[in-house]
């Protein structure tokens, strides 16, 4: 089960509007996912996790950088938080949870 390996979370990764677009996100990101993939990181990390908002724009930076959503449907996701979905405005969610299993660095 992959849900007993460790992770450590991103808790806040911003965006500069004017510098938007031109890489420097994903270059950020390239660069946490080597480190906690090199041999000098000794966190014993298997997962890089992120609480996305969950807007497009959001939701596609991390698609484009691998990551992929911990529950495929919105509604599995709330159940699971305890959130009560026939409570208006439940859905859709504020944020996402995403993971990227650092295995997948060098198996391209």
């Amino acid at each position: 089960n992959l849900r007993r390996f460790p992770g450590v979370l991103i808790g806040r990764l911003g965006t500069n509007q004017t510098l938007s677009r031109k890489g420097y996100g994903t270059a950020v990101m390239d660069f946490i996912k080597a480190w906690f993939r090199s041999n000098e990181n000794k966190t014993g990390c298997r997962f890089i996790i992120v609480d996305a908002h969950n807007n497009p724009d959001t939701i596609r930076y991390y698609e484009k950088n691998g990551f992929q959503f911990l529950y495929s449907e919105e509604i599995n996701e709330a159940k699971s938080m305890g959130l009560n979905i026939k409570r208006p405005n439940t859905l859709p969610l504020n944020t996402r949870l995403m993971y990227f299993d650092l295995i997948k660095i060098g198996l391209d």
